[in-house]
């Protein structure tokens, strides 16, 4: 059986847009540089960008992919129960997993504290009918600063490997975009 968040990254790759998950640095089985844990915590912003050399792997309890922090490319894995949002980087469409929400989100998104910004780029609807109550969909308008569309491209698998140079120079444009706060 295929995780939700797996298949809502297949999905936005086959249309030629780039997954941006929201991750719970904290989670205990959470693999990522110790700077970027503490740095970022709750609140961890990975753009999976497939023009990237991620060596991206879906396993039984999570993703793996190869990220780049500061120009360091590190090995990164996420468990499922670490991701709480998949969006589409252009458009904010995706998901959020309740269950997978941390409680520090759920509070500043219930106002006990001030909003981050990309909970005001998301706007909740209903969930559909389905029995599915730990997904319901999300939409938001796209930030002004992103462009609205992207052109259609072929999965991760088809695209031509670049040279190690190019993969460097990639790696090293690797950012990590602040959820707010």
């Amino acid at each position: 059986m295929v995780h939700p968040v797996q298949s809502v990254i297949e999905s936005l790759y086959a249309a030629g847009r780039c997954p941006r998950l929201h991750v719970d640095a904290t989670h205990a089985s959470v693999t990522v540089p110790d700077f970027i844990r503490q740095q970022w915590r709750e609140r961890l912003i990975i753009d999976l960008d497939a023009s990237y050399p991620l060596d991206l792997v879906f396993g039984e309890s999570g993703l793996a992919a190869d990220l780049s922090f500061g120009g360091h490319v590190t090995r990164c894995s996420f468990p499922w129960e670490s991701i709480y949002i998949v969006t589409d980087r252009s458009t904010g469409r995706g998901i959020v997993l309740d269950r997978h929400v941390p409680e520090s989100v759920k509070r500043q998104a219930a106002g006990q504290q001030p909003a981050p910004a990309f909970d005001n780029a998301i706007t909740k609807v209903e969930p559909p009918a389905e029995p599915k109550p730990e997904l319901r969909r999300v939409e938001a308008e796209p930030a002004a600063e992103e462009a609205p569309a992207v052109a259609e491209a072929a999965p991760p698998a088809a695209a031509p490997s670049p040279s190690d140079d190019q993969a460097k120079k990639r790696r090293a444009a690797f950012r990590v975009i602040d959820g707010g706060g």
